[in-house]
């Protein structure tokens, strides 16, 4: 039988991490024998696929819901996990969420650089477009945490850092003919003006951008940035996904007071305000009905029954765990990579520019994030915060670093950034990691979009695989979590009940 990424894997997991302040050696990793025979590929496809009859999904015909109280057991502690239980709760249901990792926040997840001062694992910003979560905020009573920045964007080209955030920058890109920077410029512009993905939802993005934003542009800008996110599999890209990744962005970033755990922090304390429970520290190896239950067992041999089960991890995991299949049919899941951050806290800055996309492919890394040249420094006790970001493969040897060895290994790159940059700047390094972080989009996935239902009719299943033609991002989440909320209270209270 083949070993797939257990549950103490999934982005929530804190035991898919190390830090230098651990060593450098991540937790004991739980290994969950799957009940399927198909192997996993280097970017987490699984084929062939196991076929099951298909069953349709419950009849809610003459119910518009289940009517009575449920027990609902929410699989992980993201963002999705923790608006679907607080969407929950505002409707009356008892919620227990259950999180791998020792605090809520999935892939925003942050850990303490220093007693009391926290960063996420992960870079994260808001963009004024994201309007569920500001909403979600606010309701919170945290509308006043929330603060918009105007950092600098750019992109290297050539060895030579360009401004890469306004039309103005865009005609400055001297690397290019002025006809393929007009050329560019329209091509921006026609992707913020069209209002849907639906025209894009065919076509790579290989092939659509090379025919309107014209070859020369292509090899220059969008092909080593496609390549150096998806690796082989940049070809194959959808152009609905970097529609999306256009369309809703904005050059005003937002970011929380505290980070992003304050927002988690306190939508944890509401859902048990109203009677939810959050259990930390629950790596989940089965799901298994029992009668009119659910069991979900953790790896520990805790066991916790529920009326219904909404997984919110990848959908590859829930799969393993439970052989439920989304949709009941033959799953056919796009491949997906992992996220890698590389995180230092130097003495001085590095660029001063907080977000530099790397289009040299000899470079170990796609992106350089420096935190503090958007948040306050002096939140983080002077400290300069720079991530250096990728996407592997799950089979990738970066994943089983430690943080000096791959800042040993990046150093050089990081020289061609800052030539000064010396190792000695370095006053913290901590590196993290998260399988199932991409989903590789193909053209035609909107066809083959997983449903909330499986084919165990007492669990639901919603992840970043939902939010088409967008990858992941906490407002999709919270978008997200209120659909499959209504979706579940659609379903008559029969099914959950027997």
């Amino acid at each position: 039988m083949d070993r797939v990424p257990g549950p103490s894997e999934h982005p929530s997991s804190h035991d898919a991490t190390r830090g230098a302040s651990e060593g450098g050696v991540g937790g004991s990793a739980l290994v969950v024998i799957d009940r399927r025979t198909a192997p996993l590929d280097d970017v987490g496809r699984r084929r062939p696929a196991p076929v099951h009859p298909r069953p349709r999904p419950p009849d809610v015909s003459g119910s518009a819901s289940p009517g009575g109280r449920l027990h609902y057991g929410v699989l992980g502690g993201g963002v999705l996990g923790l608006a679907a239980a607080y969407e929950l709760t505002k409707r009356g249901h008892a919620v227990t969420v259950l999180e791998a990792g020792d605090r809520p926040g999935g892939l925003a997840a942050s850990f303490e650089i220093e007693p009391g001062i926290w960063l996420e694992k992960f870079y994260h910003h808001l963009f004024r477009t994201d309007r569920s979560i500001q909403a979600l905020i606010a309701q919170l009573g945290l509308a006043d945490r929330l603060h918009w920045h105007r950092p600098e964007s750019s992109i290297e080209i050539d060895g030579a850092v360009h401004r890469f955030d306004s039309p103005g920058a865009l005609i400055g890109l001297r690397c290019l003919p002025l006809v393929d920077r007009l050329r560019l410029g329209a091509v921006l512009a026609i992707l913020k003006l069209v209002r849907t993905s639906r025209p894009f939802d065919g076509v790579t993005a290989r092939t659509w951008l090379t025919r309107f934003a014209g070859r020369r542009a292509y090899a220059a800008i969008w092909e080593p940035l496609l390549t150096g996110k998806f690796g082989a599999r940049a070809g194959d890209v959808t152009m609905a996904w970097l529609w999306a990744r256009v369309h809703d962005r904005t050059p005003e970033l937002g970011y929380v007071d505290g980070g992003f755990q304050t927002f988690y922090r306190e939508l944890a304390r509401q859902i048990e305000e109203r009677g939810g429970e959050i259990v930390t520290s629950f790596r989940v190896a089965t799901v298994e009905t029992r009668g009119s239950c659910l069991d979900v067992v953790s790896a520990d041999g805790d066991l916790r029954s529920f009326d219904r089960v909404l997984s919110t991890l990848a959908p590859h995991i829930t799969m393993a765990i439970s052989d439920a299949v989304p949709g009941g049919g033959t799953a056919d899941l796009p491949p997906a990579l992992s996220a890698h951050c590389l995180i230092l806290a130097l003495d001085r800055p590095l660029t001063g520019t907080y977000w530099i996309a790397i289009t040299d492919r000899s470079c170990p890394f796609l992106a350089v994030v420096e935190h503090t040249a958007m948040a306050d420094r002096a939140a983080y006790g002077g400290r300069h915060l720079v991530y250096l970001g990728n996407y592997v493969p799950v089979t990738d040897p970066i994943i089983k670093e430690t943080p000096e060895e791959t800042l040993a290994r990046f150093a050089p790159a990081i020289r061609r950034l800052n030539p000064d940059f010396d190792p000695g700047w370095v006053t913290g390094l901590w590196s993290f990691a998260a399988p199932f972080a991409q989903p590789v989009i193909e053209p035609g996935y909107r066809r083959r979009l997983p449903p909330f239902w499986t084919s165990n009719p007492r669990l639901f299943a919603a992840s970043m695989f939902q939010v088409y033609p967008h990858d992941r991002g906490q407002n999709y989440s919270v978008e997200l979590a209120r659909r499959v909320v209504d979706f579940m209270e659609s379903q008559p209270a029969s099914v959950a009940t027997g």
